[in-house]
């Protein structure tokens, strides 16, 4: 410890009573020599640190990102500076990999590498750490504030997203960053810790979508302590039921009928109240037991179909999202067969939602296969989020879809924005030509809606007509609907708690 203390920038405060010293005993000449020679002879023997002459040579050829890593920790937190940890997220490489093979999939992550390699100083280190991962770490200094961090972060994307030169082609990546600054860890910390926050908080700004960027702080912490607790609650919470299926209806457009119901999970925490599937479906995936939920989903679902039947209330389907795992079991269009015969529901009144994302370049023929062997069944197949995804126009050809579901971003303040009206109108377009049926998202006022009318949008569903609610609820919200519209002939439209 005593070393420690003598080694450092700490010590030039030293330096006048040495350079006082030798005036004393020498005069001026020696004052002189020992102020010029002093900071040269500490630095020479490492007083300053350990970093070399050239700390390039020195860090660039450490076999990996966790010895680059706690070089850079042992380095700030002994000199008393910052370092920091980019990780980036690569998205678009599985599409060039599927269109080009997999050599042109490596020789894009070349370009990138080496783009974002000419951007970083010499001290810098980059290093590749998955097929779709890059991590950067910033060699220590003392100017490495959040607002230079993403600034930094922000420049890496620009560079990284320019459009590649691929095969005599064009391809678009997009990137996703995270970021741990070692201001946020304790002089305890280490290089693994290090790594796997800026790991998480690259994690979360995948979830976020888009080229997001998101930075390890306290916050994400607690996030992330959260998210392990639930899964030590998640066996627990399918086996006693705490995992609901809410209930939003999707109406006509042009008559404020109800056509539908979409079956959405909901988590009745014992302590933590209502938990939303952002929050828990990571920890479903992780614990695997996606399985289960999709068939606690469908259960319920089908169980709140029969009621609204035996009440006299008209729900003419109930939709379920199921997700890629599901859609793998080879066994799913027979279990969901047998679903419908002991519900005693024909097939015709399940509608199957699936995420653009999970077929868009998807290359497992069981998802096509499954899709279809439903629809032969008699379900309708609607694609969820349309226009997040990457499906293409063949794609739409090539899976039983029906009715495209647009995302909400397209339909929010589409009345006030231009930009936004012109997209929505050219996703109605397309889904006419392509002979489907459209159902907007996320409508939360009477423009929005006033432009799905005008638009000729035939179906909808949001906050404007009602909020996802328990099958009880929506039984009494129906109720008031059906007989408003009885009392009115259906002649208006206004939300109903």
């Amino acid at each position: 410890m005593l070393g420690r203390g003598l080694r450092g920038p700490q010590m030039l405060a030293f330096l006048p009573a040495i350079c006082l010293a030798a005036y004393w005993g020498g005069g001026e000449a020696l004052l002189v020599f020992c102020a010029l020679t002093t900071p040269l002879l500490y630095a020479l023997t490492g007083g300053f640190g350990r970093l070399p002459t050239d700390p390039t040579r020195s860090v660039g050829h450490r076999q990996t990102v966790e010895s680059a890593a706690q070089e850079f920790l042992e380095i700030a937190q002994h000199n008393g500076q910052t370092t920091a940890c980019f990780q980036l997220g690569i998205s678009g490489l599985d599409d060039i990999a599927a269109g080009l093979g997999e050599t042109v999939a490596d020789e894009a992550r070349q370009l990138l590498s080496a783009r974002l390699a000419s951007m970083l100083r010499e001290t810098d280190e980059l290093f590749q750490v998955g097929d779709k991962r890059l991590a950067i770490l910033i060699a220590p200094g003392f100017r490495l504030k959040l607002d230079t961090l993403l600034d930094l972060a922000k420049r890496m994307r620009d560079v990284a997203e320019e459009p590649l030169s691929l095969s005599g082609t064009t391809r678009y990546v997009s990137v996703s960053v995270g970021i741990a600054s070692s201001l946020t860890f304790g002089r305890n910390a280490t290089a693994q810790q290090w790594l796997s926050s800026a790991a998480f908080a690259l994690d979360e700004a995948i979830a976020t979508g888009g080229s997001a960027t998101r930075v390890w702080s306290d916050k994400l912490s607690r996030q992330r302590q959260s998210r392990r607790d639930l899964h030590h609650d998640i066996i627990t919470a399918l086996e006693t039921g705490q995992i609901q299926a809410f209930f939003q209806p999707q109406i006509r457009v042009k008559t404020g009928d109800v056509v539908g119901m979409e079956a959405l999970a909901r988590w009745d925490h014992p302590t933590r109240g209502c938990i939303a599937p952002s929050e828990f479906l990571q920890a479903i995936l992780d614990s695997g037991q996606m399985d289960r939920l999709g068939q606690t989903m469908l259960s319920q679902a089908l169980g709140a179909l029969q009621g609204w039947d035996d009440a006299g209330l008209d729900v003419p389907t109930v939709s379920v999202n199921l997700s890629g795992a599901e859609l793998r079991n080879p066994d799913l269009a027979a279990h969901i067969a047998t679903d419908l015969d002991r519900a005693g529901l024909g097939p015709a009144r399940l509608v199957i939602e699936v995420l653009e994302s999970v077929i868009s370049g998807d290359t497992d023929d069981i998802i096509r296969r499954n899709l279809v062997a439903l629809a032969d069944l008699g379900c309708r197949i609607d694609l969820d989020d349309f226009g997040t995804g990457h499906a293409s126009i063949t794609t739409l050809q090539h899976f039983p879809i029906q009715r495209v579901k647009i995302d909400q971003s397209f339909v929010q303040r589409a009345d006030r924005t231009d930009d936004k009206r012109r997209m929505l109108a050219a996703i109605l377009r397309l889904t006419d030509t392509l002979e489907l049926d459209a159902l907007a998202e996320g409508v939360e006022t009477i423009g929005e809606h006033g432009l799905l009318r005008e638009l000729d949008c035939r179906f909808a569903q949001g906050f404007l007509f009602a909020e996802p609610a328990t099958a009880a609820d929506v039984t009494e919200w129906l109720r008031q609907h059906q007989a408003r519209d009885a009392a009115t002939g259906g002649a208006h439209l206004r939300r109903v708690k």
